[in-house]
């Protein structure tokens, strides 16, 4: 009977040693991740081609790339001067001073959420603003071409300029950081063919960053010893 006691005893410490289970794997960046509007509007637009225009959109529709499923977008665009050079016959660009958006995407595979933010980030050093925007509302227009089209449309494509993004994926009840750059364009105009968004993402990291530890005993709300994230 003692020797039995000794042996329970002895495993005792053994058991409390037990490793914990290990955090979630990180998930994947937004790098590769595409997002292709098939419902987009600008909600509205006040436009001054001799000074400083600005309009606003919702865009939604499909994301793919590491996270597949659906997306939604909301924007502000202001849109510098605007002067028509001679010989145009279509309505002539400005340069976009800024551009803020929201935007979620819902992931199916793998299941997760993200949201974020971005904004249209300063030139490269030795470069000018290069970010086209276009802001007409239909009353301007040239000898034959009376009235150019009403649209409003902003891209950077083709630019040096980039915009930059926050980003924070929630996947099974954690919460991971992701920062870096996109390339976007949106196009509403008169006509469906002419109405479009679309952008793609770069991360500017190797792999997202836990907003918490799970594992830890600071950051968190716990219950004597519970653990679990309290992610901002």
């Amino acid at each position: 009977m003692k020797r039995s006691l000794s042996v329970l005893i002895a495993a005792a410490p053994l058991l409390l040693a037990a490793p914990t289970a290990s955090a979630q794997v990180p998930p994947p960046t937004l790098t590769g991740e595409s997002l292709t509007g098939t419902t987009t509007t600008t909600t509205s637009a006040t436009c001054d081609p001799g000074g400083t225009s600005t309009f606003s959109y919702q865009t939604s529709g499909v994301a793919a790339g590491p996270y597949n499923g659906t997306f939604t977008e909301t924007g502000t665009v202001t849109v510098g001067p605007q002067p028509i050079p001679a010989n145009t016959f279509s309505a002539p660009g400005g340069i976009v001073m800024s551009w803020t958006a929201s935007f979620t995407i819902t992931s199916a595979t793998p299941a997760a959420t993200i949201t974020g933010t971005k904004s249209l980030l300063p030139p490269p050093p030795g470069f000018s603003a290069d970010v086209v925007g276009v802001c007409e509302d239909g009353t301007r227009g040239i000898d034959g071409f009376p009235h150019f089209p009403p649209q409003q449309f902003a891209g950077n494509v083709f630019s040096q300029q980039l915009l930059g993004y926050t980003a924070t994926i929630t996947v099974g009840g954690e919460q991971f950081r992701d920062t870096g750059t996109s390339r976007a364009a949106v196009s509403v105009t008169v006509t469906a063919a002419g109405t479009f968004f679309l952008e793609n993402y770069t991360s500017s990291q190797a792999a997202t960053i836990p907003l918490c530890d799970e594992d830890a005993q600071i950051n968190q709300n716990q219950v004597n010893n519970d653990q679990g994230c309290a992610n901002p």
